[in-house]
């Protein structure tokens, strides 16, 4: 069970999707892109022995991923788990919305700050396979 003191996750952070550094097997994986940032307004409520993180407050998703998101403490980390369509831009430039599921998993580090994953198997399509995104988050004051 998790205890209030360590299960906190609040306040503004800088999250960062290190897309530069992703690996897997699709071929998304090996696609360059530049790393994003983004700023988010994230609250903890540990009620009922579960804490779950909450974004308050952030830039409006894209219309292919979720509108709200929350992680739940485990062990020693965040994490997720979503069902959405990942954009696989095809060589000649055409945009396909593939079936996939990502975990994304955060675990707070001594200085603060958040590391972890952001996990996406591809169900089918061109960009079928996984693809591994590097994510931190570090707070800042908004």
């Amino acid at each position: 069970m998790a205890h209030a003191d360590e299960a906190f996750w609040g306040g503004w952070y800088k999250i960062t999707f290190h897309t530069d550094q992703k690996s897997g097997t699709s071929v998304a994986a090996s696609q360059q892109e530049t790393p994003y940032s983004a700023s988010y307004k994230i609250t903890t409520n540990c009620s009922s022995d579960i804490c779950t993180a909450s974004v308050l407050d952030g830039p409006t998703p894209k219309d292919n991923a979720t509108q709200s998101t929350s992680f739940v403490w485990s062990d020693s980390q965040w994490s997720r788990s979503n069902s959405w369509r990942w954009d696989c831009t095809l060589p000649d430039g055409t945009i396909t919305y593939d079936p996939a599921h990502s975990v994304t998993t955060y675990k707070p580090q001594p200085d603060g700050s958040l590391a972890g994953t952001f996990q996406t198997t591809i169900d089918s399509g061109a960009c079928q396979g996984t693809v591994v995104i590097p994510v931190t988050a570090v707070p800042t004051s908004s």
